[in-house]
């Protein structure tokens, strides 16, 4: 077998895999008598654009009223036996098939395991009345890159498709010691460095509200299935936005707290041990609650006790409690790429509407402008820091089946910064201590602008169309890599939807640079309709409870 065949016979396996843990769900949860359910049935052809409305059309009603429903609510209505933890996750895997066939979200299907935490939910409650943990019963969706052990772990690369992790991910087990029910694992991009979700080995995965525009990445999977409604809470994770770019692109909440805040030390990277770029895990959800919810357990659990390098720091959901003003500071753009028309739309309502009211919930605000800090410098840093090894670990990987370099893995490896090379250790130290200095002075610059939190765009645009190696259309990091390489937490939030009528092109606009320009060239409404458009809130580093609650203040304020 050549190398060719290698990559290629890998990545059709794994699909084969995927593929057969699909159609197990019928095993685990055959469907009751009577029961009727089209989720395996023909579907359109050709598919809309919009799918987001396949689950209402395809789902029992009895199935959809459950995946539809609010997840505090279904959490609460598991615990009162309203429905079973085994109805409510058959209906999150019935739904889920669904969003595997429109959108190409996910890795593999659990059923078996789903089954068998659901059933232990189900009996635990009957025996004494009482439920497993705050998670009880819900179902919770998997980045694929976090462990589950016996099962395969292999980065989105063909490589390591058949590479089994001998253990669990200390989330994994804080949420399943909580009553969580896993049930899928979900699509990540070739080498997870991509705001894109596309692999050689399970190939894309596409936008549930706009078929012909990409999910975001690398947590695409996750932001995909959120945006169909096939999940209402998972786990991703953020290295320069693979949380919050996802989570804007399909109009749902994406949280990055500061580095090492949750455990994310034993999920899987190619690179593992890689530390001068930290990585941070976190939910992605439906409502800010069920965000707020599953961060809550696993700092309840303590998990700084099992992995040392993690805060001791109990989760504070009282931060705003005695506070009496909030300086929000809008950061209109960041000075290297003018947010494209829908972007400018909604920071420009949501500012009139903040400032507009003198208080929320008893609390003053106060909006400010806040000046963008170096974010070319701070782009260079983080881009000099990602690869120490130059990505031949990366690159080798892919070389040893033959496994072809996608056109953004080969643009952020080789043309996002042309400093990126095998480090010496000298060279890596002087590296870090550019990190550290761009840190120090960025915090410097926030401080003085006597702001509490900032409000900015999640990214310059809505979901953009797919890269191709003759147009690469999202490669530019810089409004979440920012909260990457300064530390801060983090939060997006979705506001509102492309409007082709309201959001036309700026005439006459004059671009900032290249990259500007091009963004700017190839903006045509009517490509990006109905795409989720998002904004963020970020705080100083360490401060997560602040980041967090302020965006659920502003959000909730902003939706009502």
């Amino acid at each position: 077998m050549t190398s060719t065949e290698e990559y290629k016979t890998l990545a059709a396996n794994a699909c084969a895999r995927r593929d057969a843990s699909m159609a197990d769900i019928e095993k685990y949860f055959p469907l009751p008598e009577g029961f009727e359910s089209k989720h395996l049935a023909p579907l359109p052809d050709p598919l809309p654009l919009n799918v987001t409305g396949i689950a209402k059309e395809y789902l029992n009603p009895f199935d959809y009223e459950i995946t539809s429903a609010d997840p505090i609510k279904l959490l609460a209505d598991i615990a009162s036996k309203k429905y079973t933890a085994v109805q409510v996750a058959a209906a999150y895997l019935r739904c889920a098939v669904l969003a595997q066939r429109t959108v190409n979200c996910v890795t593999e299907f659990l059923p078996d395991m789903a089954l068998a935490l659901a059933t232990k939910c189900d009996k635990y409650l009957e025996e004494t009345g009482k439920t497993l943990g705050p998670m009880h019963g819900l179902p919770v969706s998997l980045k694929d890159m976090i462990c589950l052990k016996g099962y395969p772990q292999g980065f989105s690369t063909c490589a390591l498709t058949t590479f089994i992790t001998d253990y669990d991910s200390l989330i994994v087990t804080n949420l399943r010691d909580a009553g969580a029910v896993f049930y899928q694992r979900t699509t990540q991009p070739q080498s997870l460095m991509h705001l894109e979700c596309e692999s050689v080995v399970f190939g894309r995965t596409v936008n549930p509200y706009n078929r012909n525009l990409t999910s975001g990445g690398s947590s695409g999977g996750e932001g995909a299935a959120l945006g169909f409604g096939s999940s209402c809470i998972g786990l991703g994770t953020d290295i320069g936005g693979s949380i919050r770019n996802p989570a804007a692109m399909n109009g749902v909440f994406g949280i990055k707290l500061t580095a090492n805040r949750l455990p994310v030390g034993d999920t899987f990277f190619i690179n593992g041990g890689s530390e001068a770029i930290a990585g941070a895990v976190g939910p992605m959800g439906r409502t800010i609650e069920i965000c707020e919810l599953l961060t809550k357990v696993v700092c309840d659990a303590e998990p700084w006790k099992i992995s040392r390098e993690l805060a001791a720091a109990p989760w504070n959901s009282d931060i705003l409690k005695d506070k009496k003003k909030l300086t929000i500071g809008v950061n209109y753009t960041d000075g290297v790429v003018t947010p494209q028309p829908p972007v400018q739309r909604a920071l420009k309502e949501a500012v009139e509407k903040l400032k507009a009211v003198s208080s929320i919930d008893g609390i003053e605000i106060e909006v400010v402008d806040y000046a963008p800090f170096k974010q070319e410098l701070g782009w260079e840093v983080i881009t000099s820091l990602y690869f120490e090894d130059g990505a031949e670990v990366e690159l080798e990987t892919f070389a040893k089946v033959g496994e072809p370099v996608l056109p953004l893995t080969e643009w952020i490896i080789k043309k996002a910064n042309p400093n990126v090379k095998h480090l010496t250790i000298p060279e890596l130290w002087e590296r870090n201590k550019s990190k550290y200095k761009y840190r120090y002075d960025y915090n410097q610059h926030f401080l003085k602008s006597g702001v509490d939190v900032i409000l900015a765009p999640a990214y310059f645009g809505s979901a953009q169309p797919w890269s191709t190696a003759e147009s690469l259309n999202s490669t530019w990091w810089g409004y979440t890599s920012i909260f990457n390489v300064t530390d801060m937490p983090a939060c997006t939030f979705g506001v509102t939807t492309v409007d082709p009528e309201k959001d036309k092109p700026i005439e006459g606009y004059t671009p900032l640079n290249e990259t500007d320009k091009s963004i700017y060239e190839r903006y045509k409404p009517e490509i990006y309709k109905d795409a989720p458009v998002a904004l963020q809130i970020a705080a100083p580093r360490s401060e997560d409870e602040l980041a967090f609650y302020a965006t659920k203040l502003i959000s909730k304020f902003l939706k009502a």
